[in-house]
């Protein structure tokens, strides 16, 4: 017995698995906290005082000066020069030729 051996190529159909990636949308829940501001009015009561003026008529007396003029006589040199003529008599002699008469007495 001779065995031959022949090689024959058949094809068989064969399962194989290929994994495929495909996005499949799921919910996922995810908390999210954000902090803003929440307005809150909150009154203060805060005294403030309050300045009112009121008139009160006083009389002060106020010293008040017056000034009176009281005459006062003060001595008080005053330098004048006067210019008087005073004749000054001053001699001069002038010579003069007068005629002697002699008086001769006849007796």
């Amino acid at each position: 017995v001779e065995v031959q051996v022949q090689e024959r190529i058949v094809e068989v159909p064969q399962i194989q698995t290929v994994d495929r990636v495909v996005e499949v949308p799921q919910m996922h829940v995810q908390e999210v906290v954000r902090h803003v501001p929440k307005v809150q009015i909150q009154e203060v009561v805060r005294h403030v005082p309050r300045v009112e003026v009121q008139v009160q008529e006083r009389i002060v007396e106020v010293p008040q000066i017056q000034t009176v003029d009281r005459v006062v006589e003060v001595p008080q040199m005053h330098v004048q020069e006067v210019v008087r003529h005073v004749p000054k008599v001053q001699i001069q002699e002038v010579v003069r030729h007068v005629p002697r008469v002699e008086v001769q007495v006849q007796e």
